[in-house]
């Protein structure tokens, strides 16, 4: 069985009561009423004043996470977890529907972890085998690098990373290929270490490793916000309400900016070629491709990609000029556009939510069964080679209706901090008002446009 035919696989379609384009309207709706509440309660927060946030000091997770033998139960349980995706990725059964290195790479780390943490916190901070092997090595120190990283070099190399990365699971068709994913993970381990080594540890991770990066920014939605001194030591740990984050300050980058739209569109992306109109796309393409054979539809796909990631960034930066432009123009315009970039990271996360529930819900429990015999060779090591995978919370219906609520609830929180992030910015209730409408009419497109892509592979009707 091939791994990428049931991945995102929903059963049997669903006859809308409705039409898909009454959902879209209605879903647009509600982005649109909540608008109108956030203007009418939220309305006279400006200036540092609008961008401020509960917190409340949480001593017993500070103490928790300062003990050795948490981070070393952490970290080890992410290094496990990367010799799991290498030894069982080489040694395993190749069919990809037989071998845990998929389904802990494709399902739970970059389905279900991303989610988690935006649930929760940056877990990958605790998980990252890379930094757990460096401090085993390092003893906890942070010996002088010899080399260091320019300033200007940002986090352009992480947003090159993630590129790459998405670019092999949803462009290359050989995702799917446990032996492959187990090599890629050697040799960015390597790349990782040896990055570390040369131009020290936090300067690699922070502008190099692209998953440090994408969960760092992940992070500042979840409701925990840590705090740690220059050795690397927890500081303070607080509970502050969910999304609010990603109102703190960020210097101000287009590496930035890139780094999230491609969030967002290689998640669009995902969703699109499941779409009759990537199929017509890529159709007037083959012609042109044909000779190529598989490295041509490859390069479709990642030409389609680019273009979508460009045509994101496009769209988003003129939505942020004309605000600019409502609301005063007298703002640092790139310093602007990275903070309300950040206020599209709930969408990213509630579409990939939305986009990988029945992922999550279903080819997550074909994992258990594989614990018994991970290498394929006939073992019986864990009492759960007959389990069978329940179908309770996968019906068509369900996985529609619960997507609905995701991006509507996603969209709703990315217009209060967009609200927000404007008062900071334009000090004047009547300014923000004005600055918001451009952002309004972005988040109603980007509402219409998610759930038309997840209706399309679930849905029948309209």
């Amino acid at each position: 069985m091939n791994l990428a035919v049931f991945m995102h696989a929903f059963g049997a379609r669903y006859d809308l009561p409705i039409s898909v384009a009454l959902y879209l309207f209605a879903a647009a709706s509600v982005v649109v009423v909540s608008f109108v509440m956030v203007a009418i309660f939220a309305g006279e927060r400006v200036g540092e004043r609008a961008v401020r946030y509960p917190r409340l000091a949480a001593p017993l997770l500070l103490a928790v996470g300062r003990t050795g033998a948490f981070r070393a139960i952490t970290g080890t349980i992410g290094v496990l977890g990367l010799l799991a995706v290498i030894v069982t990725g080489f040694l395993g059964n190749q069919n990809p529907a037989r071998n845990p290195a998929e389904y802990l790479t494709w399902i739970y780390f970059w389905a279900g972890l991303v989610i988690l943490s935006g649930l929760v916190g940056n877990l990958w901070s605790l998980l990252n085998p890379w930094s757990a092997i460096y401090d085993l090595i390092t003893r906890g120190r942070r010996p002088k690098p010899p080399l260091a990283l320019p300033d200007w070099i940002g986090v352009w190399p992480a947003a090159v990373v993630y590129l790459l990365f998405a670019m092999f699971e949803l462009a290359s068709g050989v995702a799917n290929r446990p032996w492959l994913v187990a090599t890629l993970a050697v040799i960015y381990s390597v790349v990782t270490l040896v990055g570390m080594v040369l131009f020290g540890r936090d300067r690699w991770l922070l502008s190099c490793e692209g998953f440090t990066v994408l969960f760092s920014v992940v992070g500042r939605f979840g409701p925990v916000e840590t705090e740690r001194d220059e050795t690397g030591r927890l500081r303070a740990v607080w509970l502050r309400p969910w999304g609010t984050g990603l109102l703190q300050r960020q210097r101000g980058g287009w590496d930035w900016v890139v780094f999230v739209i491609l969030m967002l569109s290689s998640l669009a992306f995902d969703g699109i070629i499941a779409t009759g109109a990537w199929m017509s796309f890529a159709d007037a393409l083959a012609p042109r491709v044909q000779p190529l054979g598989a490295i041509g539809t490859a390069l479709v796909r990642a030409f389609g990609m680019l273009l979508l990631a460009s045509a994101f960034l496009l769209i988003f930066t003129a939505f942020v000029r004309m605000m600019i432009f409502f609301g005063g123009g007298r703002v640092d315009e790139v310093a602007t556009v990275t903070a309300f970039a950040l206020t599209l990271v709930p969408i990213a996360l509630v579409y990939n939510a939305a986009h990988n529930y029945s992922y999550l819900t279903i080819q997550s429990q074909m994992l258990i069964p594989l614990l018994a015999d991970p290498l394929g060779k006939g073992w019986n090591v864990a009492p759960t080679q007959g389990y069978q995978p329940s179908f309770a919370l996968t019906g068509a219906a369900t996985v529609w209706y619960m997507q609905i609520i995701l991006i509507v609830v996603g969209h709703v929180i990315a217009v209060y901090l967009a609200h927000l992030r404007a008062g900071e910015r334009f000090r004047s209730a009547q300014r923000v008002l004005l600055s918001q409408y451009p952002m309004l009419v972005l988040m109603v497109m980007y509402t219409m446009t998610s759930l038309w892509i997840l209706a399309q592979p679930i849905t029948r009707g309209g």
